[in-house]
């Protein structure tokens, strides 16, 4: 679970940005600085934000290659935009070691669908149940 904002950053483009990416099949995507700080809720954090996202703690366990860094000379302002790029876009890369408990609930999404399906609903279920429960 990530502990630090260095890896809730990561954690959050690699998320929001980078799993998107791989899954609709492009080579590159970019992410802006500013976007990430207002996303996160932080404030006065861009230079936290620029280093995080251009570190190997953030680019090798994504498979990613920094391809592009715009913006001003200083290399941290909310408009400095990334570019990346797949390292192999026929494989997906491996994911990161931490896995945040949100990120596990969220893969247990719709896990119970096909049985509610075959029970004739969710709220079919829970009202038999609570019929049979008694005082």
């Amino acid at each position: 679970m990530p502990t630090h904002n260095s890896d809730q950053i990561r954690e959050h483009v690699r998320r929001r940005y980078v799993e998107p990416a791989r899954r609709n099949r492009q080579t590159q995507f970019s992410v802006r600085c500013g976007t990430i700080e207002k996303e996160l809720g932080m404030s006065n954090r861009t230079a936290h934000i620029c280093t995080a996202l251009k570190t190997s703690k953030f680019l090798e366990p994504n498979g990613l290659r920094l391809v592009e860094a715009s913006g001003p000379k200083s290399g941290t302002s909310t408009t400095v935009v990334y570019t990346y790029a797949f390292l192999d876009t026929a494989a997906p890369a491996a994911a990161p070691v931490s896995t945040s408990i949100f990120e596990k609930l969220l893969r247990m999404e719709g896990i119970l669908k096909e049985v509610y399906k075959e029970i004739g609903g969710a709220e079919r279920a829970i009202r038999e149940e609570r019929e049979g429960y008694s005082r």
